[in-house]
């Protein structure tokens, strides 16, 4: 053997020495780093975030114009956060309050009455047939690939429920399974199910921006660390292509985020808070937990809020109340707006208020219809993208 051949050797083997030490580092870090987040108790980060927590700390207002037909961008303002209301502003009730016309009284029908099924009397396997088929399309519906970044782990051995864990993650996680039955149902700690694959979600974007590559590279280190401890393999998305979907995800999301105030200013004197309290709910609002009062839909759907314009606790009187409407997460967001801005136009009219926009400037029938139409505009784009005002999607990209 030569010299040249000898110092080939030694070199070649040195590289091959060197990749190995390498590679084993790297992964003693990834695992190090993973179980540092799985030590951490994640919090939900659609329970647990603040209300007014928004996209980069705004949300956008539209503001009315009074040509219709120059239709300009809505400016960015801070969101109102309805403020909690003082239980000693009750008051006995004015008899003398004038009502609001009929129409004011009337629900919006958001949501079509369902017709009446017809009676019948299913025999046992086909009443589990549906259960099972409504559980699996629900569980299938947790998970969208044009919004989430879904891992898919298949395991050797059939695992238990209770041994996945929290992965961890600075965004919405969901994780569906595979039962032993075949049928795909959302996994909970407390099931006793067990599952041949996993589906691990993480969402690509919400209201405090797209996903990052750091947050991207801790939730697949923690998927992954939990694929090898059961020995079961794991299939990813391609990350580059989830990342820049994720990115324009978010800015289409940051160009419909919405949100609407109509504000009621006092004239003369402040407004007293048992007339309007009277107002609205014989308008159909009725007081939350937040203090605000609520205008909701049949299933309990809040589409718009009134509360004091100051987010100060509402009190005996108020100079400003303000109505706020959350475009992108109310369907039928058109006929609610409608209802909004009558409801309105008879509170500023019944309590001797001025109705105007965030600038102090009037509105008017004609300003009004303008941000109907540009409404109009923003809910065809919400479709056009597939993500339905108010929809599942809708709710979780606008949380």
């Amino acid at each position: 053997m030569t010299d040249l051949q000898l110092g080939s050797l030694i070199v070649g083997g040195a590289i091959v020495a060197a990749v190995y030490a390498f590679n084993w580092w790297q992964e003693y870090r990834y695992r190090r780093e993973a179980g540092k987040a799985f030590a951490r108790n994640q919090p939900d980060v659609l329970m647990d975030a603040p209300k007014n927590v928004v996209r980069q700390g705004e949300s956008l207002r539209v503001e009315p114009q009074m040509d219709a037909a120059h239709e300009a961008a809505p400016r960015k303002e801070p969101r109102l956060q309805p403020a909690a209301f003082n239980d000693d502003a009750a008051l006995p009730d004015d008899d003398d309050i004038p009502p609001l016309p009929p129409a004011m009284a009337a629900r919006v029908a958001v949501e079509p009455p369902r017709a009446p099924a017809a009676p019948r009397t299913p025999t046992t396997t086909t009443a589990q047939s549906e259960v099972d088929g409504d559980r699996e399309e629900l569980a299938s519906s947790l998970l969208d690939p044009a919004l989430d970044f879904v891992a898919e782990i298949h395991a050797g051995e059939p695992v238990v429920a209770g041994e996945v864990p929290p992965f961890p993650a600075a965004k919405r996680v969901q994780v569906i399974g595979r039962t032993l039955q075949d049928h795909w149902e959302l996994v909970q700690s407390t099931s006793r199910s067990r599952y041949t694959e996993l589906r691990v979600g993480l969402q690509l974007a919400d209201r405090q921006g797209p996903v990052t590559p750091e947050q991207l590279n801790a939730f697949t280190m923690g998927v992954q660390q939990f694929a090898d401890s059961i020995e079961a393999s794991v299939s990813y998305p391609q990350r580059s292509a989830k990342l820049a979907a994720a990115q324009d995800l978010d800015e289409f999301c940051a160009s419909v985020d919405v949100l609407i105030g109509l504000n009621i200013l006092a004239v003369d004197r402040p407004f007293p808070l048992e007339k309007v309290r009277l107002l609205a709910e014989q308008a159909g609002m009725v007081r939350g937990g937040d203090g605000a009062f609520h205008y909701r839909s049949d299933s309990g759907k809040t589409l718009f809020t009134l509360a004091n314009q100051d987010q100060t606790p509402l009190g005996m009187t108020s100079t400003a109340l303000t109505l706020l409407f959350d475009v992108p997460r109310v369907a039928g967001g058109l006929a609610v707006f409608d209802h909004l801005s009558e409801f309105a136009l008879n509170l500023s009219a019944s309590v001797g208020g001025n109705l105007v926009d965030d600038n102090g400037k009037p509105l008017t029938q004609s300003s009004i219809a303008s941000i109907s139409k540009q409404l109009a505009g923003i809910y065809a784009r919400m479709d056009d993208r597939g993500i339905a005002p108010g929809s599942m999607a809708a709710l979780r990209l606008f949380a």
